[in-house]
């Protein structure tokens, strides 16, 4: 809810003047079984990849089945102290957390403390929800399963902002957020949620009996030798951990209030550990830490049937196919997790059949692109010394994204395009103007062309010429489907389609709603690092626009729906959408949030 473009990185990337990055060095012919030249071709790469990027620090380890083939740090951990980066420095890893939570939730399920597919309100029973999809509200409370939480099915907010920094109990969370409203119906589509993850971490502790931190010291971190892995405490309280960095200026490295969400601290060598574990079937050095069978659970994919979710798989925690990203190769099975934000980021990659992983972890919010990037063509190369063969996305062939013709799509063509799109970046306006097709997201604009294979693809034109494409979007299509009675505008890249976005019409707006025009600012809130600090809505074409705002930054808009006089939704599926904003006496309340109005027109505000 209320987020900016960063972050993203299908449509951040995608959206960019001119692309994201140059290419890098081309890399060596890799012989059978060499795995040095890979090595020195990633010290050479990795040093020039950093400084490009203006990335401080990176660690990186590379594994093929039971054997580190190579752990190596780069750059600096603090700046100011000149501190080195090591293979035992520990960074943040951000969603990769969730791996660890899983598995933490899974030795619990082979204990049978606690069901994959019982109510998680039989562990949490404080907790409770409400549903505008269920008419039986306890059957909206039996929906939530751990099975669906650990998959991102449980419709569930994506995230509760209010007191996100902040360091209470862990198993206090249940109460605060219960009665949230669902945002989907559970079961029925992906929509990843760290607020989800936040109730396993609490059905962690209460299922054991022990403190979330003891209980993965105690059950896998220490078992797996992971020594320099924690959920708790900031970089101030240990020595070996890094700094984050925002476009080179440090972070305030806040406290992280959802540890089982997004609250490890790990180093990619002791991550190595964990994936030869699952390499292992569950055990490491002849320790068994979990079962094939919750190994093969975890691998499973759970949203089969899902129209809304296309082509991306997800199994327990893992994404279980690329979601969009450029594949390793044609044919490769792919597992993986990145991890974001607090001004860190992090790829944890494996191939399951061939058993090599990479894992890439760097101390820079910037760096998220580079690491994706150096997670491909490093099991890239892995893939070609472990077969001989050279790997490519697709055929090894320089890639033709028909340029050469670019035709305005038909009239009848921009006419069934021309509309509002709700999207997890906002709003999406693609507009049919005379003879071409423009459309708008976050503040880039750019018009909107068929090419010679009839991909529709965002060009954009500076004195007269035509730039080449805008970053991704050279490999993906763009195009609207219908899908369960929903206009779905979708993008198609290497050969996936994912959803982008959900057209909406202009809804009747009820007088009660049209009322709430104007700004707000946000009640009794001390938080130092408060993700919103107001938000406002107006009129724009018959939809009601709310729009966050973070001190002097205006965030990303979103299209309000009215269900009924007291409560709206943030229109379309996916991360942040479909959450409730509610009417109060004197404002409006969203994740947890209270906002007073601080102007309110005479008149609605025609944008």
């Amino acid at each position: 809810m209320f987020r900016t473009l960063r972050g993203i990185p299908l449509l951040g990337c995608l959206l960019g003047s001119i692309g994201c990055h140059g290419q890098p060095p081309a890399p060596p012919p890799i012989p059978k079984g060499d795995y040095s030249a890979i090595i020195r071709y990633l010290q050479t790469r990795i040093p020039r990849d950093m400084a490009r990027e203006n990335v401080p620090g990176l660690s990186i380890a590379l594994v093929n089945g039971q054997e580190l083939i190579w752990a190596r740090g780069f750059g600096l951990a603090d700046k100011s102290q000149g501190v080195p980066v090591t293979p035992n420095t520990a960074f943040r890893a951000g969603g990769i957390s969730k791996l660890l939570t899983a598995t933490a939730a899974l030795q619990l399920v082979e204990q049978q403390r606690l069901a994959l597919d019982a109510p998680i309100q039989q562990t949490l029973r404080e907790f409770y929800v409400r549903s505008r999809f269920h008419t039986d509200q306890a059957a909206a409370d039996r929906d939530i399963t751990l099975r669906r939480l650990l998959s991102h099915q449980s419709g569930l907010p994506s995230e509760h902002l209010r007191d996100l920094r902040s360091s209470f109990a862990m198993g206090q969370m249940p109460a605060r957020i219960s009665g949230v409203w669902l945002s989907s119906p559970p079961g029925s589509q992906v929509a990843y949620s760290n607020l989800g993850y936040s109730l396993v971490g609490a059905a962690i502790e209460r299922s054991s009996g022990k403190s979330f931190e003891a209980q993965l010291q105690n059950r896998l971190l220490k078992p797996l030798e992971m020594k320099q892995s924690s959920f708790v405490g900031t970089r101030a309280e240990l020595g070996y951990r890094a700094l984050g960095y925002e476009d080179g200026v440090a972070s305030t490295d806040a406290q992280v209030r959802d540890l089982a969400a997004g609250g490890l601290w790990t180093s990619p060598k002791d991550l190595a550990h964990y994936v030869q574990m699952l390499f292992a079937q569950g055990t490491y050095k002849g320790n068994r830490v979990l079962s094939s069978a919750s190994i093969d659970d975890m691998f499973t994919q759970q949203n089969t049937g899902n129209a809304l979710d296309f082509d991306c798989q997800i199994g327990l925690a893992w994404f279980l196919a690329p979601c969009g990203d450029e594949p390793i190769g044609a044919g490769v099975r792919t597992y993986q997790h990145s991890g974001g934000g607090d001004d860190f980021a992090a790829q944890l990659t494996l191939l399951p059949d061939q058993q090599l992983a990479v894992i890439i972890m760097a101390n820079d919010s910037n760096a998220e692109d580079m690491v994706v990037s150096l997670s491909t063509d490093a099991l890239r190369l892995m893939l070609q010394a472990q077969t001989g063969d050279p790997v490519c996305a697709d055929d090894c062939q320089a890639p033709t994204h028909g340029l050469k013709l670019r035709h305005v799509p038909a009239a009848v063509d921009r006419k069934r395009l021309a509309g509002f799109y709700a999207t997890a970046w906002g709003v999406f306006r693609i507009k049919d103007e005379p003879d071409r097709l423009t459309g708008e997201l976050a503040g880039y604009d750019f018009e909107l062309l068929r090419d010679d294979h009839g991909w529709l693809r965002a060009q954009k034109k500076i004195l007269g010429f035509w730039l080449k494409d805008l970053g991704e979007l050279g490999r993906v299509q763009l195009d609207v489907v219908t899908v369960q009675g929903r206009q779905m505008l979708t993008a198609r890249s290497h050969g996936q389609r994912i959803a982008i976005g959900e057209r909406i019409d202009p809804p009747p707006l009820p007088l009660a709603w049209a009322d709430t025009i104007g700004t707000y600012q946000v009640l009794n809130t001390h938080e130092p690092d408060a993700p919103l600090s107001g938000i406002s809505v107006r009129l724009e074409e018959g939809f009601l626009v709310i729009r966050g705002q973070l001190h002097d930054e205006p965030l990303t808009d979103y299209i309000l729906l009215p269900v009924d006089n007291a409560h709206a939704v943030l229109a379309g599926n996916g991360y942040g959408l479909g959450d409730t904003v509610s009417r109060q006496v004197n404002g409006l309340s969203a994740s947890g949030y209270s906002f007073k109005r601080t102007h309110s027109p005479n008149n609605p505000l025609i944008f």
